[in-house]
C-alpha cells in the first residue's frame, strides 16, 4: 500500500507544532499502525531527517502507551481497540491519514505525537 501521512509535528513543548505531510509506501495490509510508523521512521533516518516521536511500549494493546488521534477518532477507525491493535487493512492503498496526539490540558504535547502522561500515571499509582 501507498498512503500519504498528515502528522503533527512538534519540536518541544514550548514550540508551536503543525501539521507535515509524508508519504509511505511498501506497507503491509497485515502491518500494525505503529510498524507502519516504524516503516515511516526508517525512511526518514536513511534521508537524514529526524524520526517522528511516538509514545509505544507493549505493542500488545495492554499498557495504553499508544494513545493516539487517528483521522480524527481515539486509536483510529476501528472499535474497542488501542493504536498499537489497529491494523492497516482498514485502510485502503492511496488512503489520506491524519495522526494527531490525544490531546489534553493535562497531558501536554513533549514532542510529535508523544504527551506528557504524569498526570494519568499518578492517577493509576494511587488505585494501586
Amino acid at each position: 500500500m501507498k498512503l500519504k501521512l498528515k502528522i503533527w509535528r512538534q519540536k518541544n513543548s514550548t514550540s508551536k507544532g503543525s501539521i507535515v505531510n509524508y508519504n509511505v509506501d511498501n506497507i503491509s495490509p497485515d502491518m500494525s499502525f505503529l510498524e507502519m510508523l516504524d516503516v515511516l521512521n526508517e525512511q526518514l533516518v536513511n534521508k537524514g531527517e529526524e524520526p517522528v516521536v511516538f509514545d509505544h511500549d507493549c505493542r500488545e494493546g495492554i499498557c495504553g502507551m499508544c494513545s493516539l488521534f487517528v483521522d480524527g477518532r481515539a486509536h483510529g477507525p476501528d472499535t474497542e481497540i488501542t493504536t498499537c491493535q489497529l491494523h492497516m487493512r482498514k485502510f485502503k492503498d492511496g488512503d489520506t491519514i491524519t495522526i494527531e496526539p490525544w490531546r489534553s490540558g493535562g497531558f501536554p504535547v513533549i514532542k510529535d505525537l508523544m504527551v506528557d502522561r504524569t498526570a494519568f500515571d499518578k492517577i493509576l499509582q494511587s488505585y494501586i
